[in-house]
């Protein structure tokens, strides 16, 4: 059980405690504080998970992951090395594998959040939400994105499953991992010896997973396909008979099929795109009923409502706070 404690600006106002299961959802607010609650042999144990400064960073100030669609349109392997890390909860199709080479980086992935430390690895698979973090104090780290087509072996092992813990500590498998993604960044290798590495270091990491049932649908191009379509129609009118239609599905197996792969809501997820548009809109100095209309709500008393849902608070008072 996890709960959720809202404080006051000067960290002293208690307003609300709410207590919600897992997977982990964090609220956001003025200085939100998220703390894990264990009830053993009747004592109340409070764990600080993270501090408002962490969650804003990770949310953006927005409470679900969203799709990241600039990562999906690159249909090849790719990798990059990095001295800081910041964004947004997002999640896509590629496999996306954080190794640590120095310094430290706070990672979550789906409802896990632990800090990967030198020589550690951290994995997030498709469409699993995820973020990594880190300050450019002595960080040295790489990421590589593997799309799921190049391992097409791997991607049947864990479709449609749960993988466990995706943080691997093992000295023998990292050791494994590291002298395979030391050989990628040369930029030497011919396709042939790229995939190859690339087989080898997912073939060390599925000897780690521990894949559970999640019931993903049969189509496996179908989650792609809705969040591509949401993203690039979620200015007109939608519905989810609407977004049925244009995948060809009926609207009772779109929801589930959406429902089950992101744990949210379809209408739900349409919102939390609308909602990082107009904020982003807002910001930008366009009026709040011009960034709400330009975002596809149809109705400012619905735009309102969620605004307040997501945000906790009314579009001009997350103007001054922003």
């Amino acid at each position: 059980m996890i709960a959720a404690i809202a404080l006051g600006e000067n960290n002293n106002d208690c307003r609300f405690l709410v207590k919600i299961s897992s997977p982990l959802h964090v609220l956001t607010g003025l200085d939100f504080f998220a703390v894990s609650l264990y009830n053993e042999y009747n004592t109340f144990i409070w764990q600080f998970l993270a501090k408002y400064h962490f969650i804003s960073a990770i949310l953006g100030d927005h409470m679900q992951a969203t799709f990241h669609i600039k990562r999906e349109r690159i249909q090849h392997f790719h990798m990059g090395r990095y001295s800081s890390l910041g964004g947004g909860l997002h999640f896509h199709s590629h496999i996306e594998l954080l190794v640590v080479h120095q310094g430290q980086v706070e990672a979550w992935i789906g409802d896990a959040k632990e800090t990967v430390g030198e020589h550690q690895l951290a994995l997030a698979t498709s469409y699993v939400p995820h973020v990594f973090q880190a300050e450019p104090n002595g960080l040295d780290c790489t990421i590589l994105f593997i799309p799921p087509f190049l391992c097409p072996e791997f991607s049947e092992a864990v479709e449609g499953k749960d993988v466990g813990c995706p943080f691997i500590r093992d000295p023998r498998v990292v050791d494994q991992i590291c002298r395979a993604v030391a050989e990628l960044e040369t930029g030497e290798l011919n396709p042939i010896d790229q995939k190859g590495y690339i087989y080898v270091i997912l073939g060390a990491l599925l000897g780690q997973l521990k894949p559970g049932d999640r019931h993903l649908p049969q189509d496996g191009d179908l989650p792609t396909r809705l969040l591509f379509y949401i993203n690039e129609h979620y200015r007109e009118n939608l519905s989810v008979e609407s977004i049925a239609q244009a995948v060809g599905y009926s609207a009772n197996y779109v929801s589930k099929c959406f429902r089950s792969c992101f744990h949210i809501g379809i209408g739900r997820y349409l919102n939390t795109v609308r909602l990082k548009n107009a904020a982003a809109l807002m910001r930008e100095g366009t009026g709040i009923t011009r960034s709400a209309l330009d975002s596809g709500f149809s109705s400012l008393r619905t735009f309102y409502r969620t605004f307040a849902e997501e945000f906790g608070c009314a579009p001009r008072a997350y103007l001054k706070r922003d």
